[in-house]
């Protein structure tokens, strides 16, 4: 770009990311990490003592194996059935890694290791494992929340309707609890909503081969498609993204994508910057690099690249993730985050996501590639 060349470069600071994640280890509640992802430490689970010296860590193929291998018996599920979806390192509190009953005794010692989440493709579980998995602990299935008989009967009366299908083909997929604003979380360029915090759920329906995302009050009073995640396709169906995944992005950060999940364990990190800076950084199992500058923007160029943020509606799609059952098979994934906002999916399965994110997809391939 003529920019480049007519200015001398000015090379972000290298390790942001690293100084503050020492100071949060140091003083805070402790730090885990997935693809380069800070993520919250579930229940038990203690600071690490060690200062984080890159943004990812890989989990072992040995560990990854002994948790497929104790899974399979244990669940009555096939080995080959078994797939990793993610993992996080932790540091237990004890022998028992956070998991010992009232009548257990164990190690009262801080306990390296790992938090590791498998499916078969239908149905996942988490599981704690000391540093080498020698020690390995299911964790308990989280409560699943249901829709009352009333609100799913009204839901599902309006989604057919509004898509054309029979009740008897459609089927909730995926039910959460939500606090609304007075647009019902679903933002619109230019929309002024009512600041206040309306109880209701944010739920995913199916039905044939498309799903769609809808957010009502509590009582299915009001109801509303999220169109901007709604209508992926070939059975592709969403789903909500674990608490553990989520991260916050630092305040200078416009736009991040952060790719992961194939065969290698590389993962490869993109992030714009609000001064128009766009770097690059890579890491595997042996690999440890240095965020590089790739590209600069003008201010036009990364203001109009936010004007698609906001025409693309991005913040729609956020906590939300669209994975197929390859992406347990080592097939690439890749997230995408701006303020306030997370989205994953899985590379190949790109032309069945939602038409939104496809473009925005496009938008940020076209703007971040030399």
């Amino acid at each position: 770009m003529t920019d480049t060349l007519q200015r001398p470069p000015k090379f972000p600071r290298p390790l942001p990311t690293v100084v503050l994640t020492g100071l949060i280890l140091l003083i805070s509640v402790g730090v885990s990490k997935q693809a380069g992802l800070t993520a919250s430490l579930p229940q038990n689970a203690v600071p690490s003592s060690k200062l984080l010296v890159a943004q990812t860590d890989s989990l072992p193929q040995s560990v990854a194996q002994k948790v497929r291998q104790s899974v399979s018996p244990q669940l009555s599920v096939p080995l080959r059935d078994i797939k990793i979806v993610s993992f996080t390192r932790q540091t237990w509190s004890d022998g028992w890694l956070g998991l010992g009953g009232a009548a257990e005794s164990c190690l009262q010692a801080m306990v390296e290791g790992w938090r590791v989440e498998v499916t078969n493709g239908q149905q996942n579980w988490v599981y704690r494992t000391s540093e080498t998995a020698n020690a390995i602990r299911l964790e308990p299935q989280p409560l699943v929340v249901a829709l009352p008989t009333n609100v799913s009967q009204r839901l599902l009366q309006t989604v057919a309707r509004q898509v054309r299908l029979p009740v008897s083909r459609l089927r909730v997929a995926a039910v959460k609890a939500a606090t609304w604003d007075g647009c019902l979380g679903i933002f619109k360029p230019g929309q002024a909503c009512n600041k206040m915090a309306l109880p209701g759920w944010q739920v995913i329906v199916t039905g044939g081969d498309r799903s769609w995302v809808y957010h009502l009050d509590e009582a299915a009073n009001r109801i509303a498609q999220n169109a901007t995640a709604s209508g992926s396709g070939d059975e592709l169906v969403p789903s909500f993204m674990p608490e553990e995944n989520k991260s916050m992005l630092e305040a200078n950060v416009v736009f991040q994508s952060i790719v992961s999940g194939d065969l290698t364990g590389r993962v490869t990190q993109v992030t714009l910057t609000n001064d128009g800076v766009i770097t690059r950084f890579i890491s595997a199992p042996n690999i440890r690099s240095r965020p590089v500058v790739v590209k600069w923007l003008s201010q036009q160029q990364l203001k109009q690249f936010q004007q698609v943020l906001e025409a693309r509606r991005f913040r729609n799609l956020n906590d939300l993730r669209y994975l197929s059952s390859a992406a347990f098979a080592d097939y690439p994934t890749t997230m995408l985050q701006a303020t306030g906002s997370t989205v994953q999916y899985i590379d190949l399965e790109t032309k069945n996501l939602p038409l939104a994110l496809q473009q925005m997809i496009q938008a940020w391939k076209k703007l971040s590639l030399l």
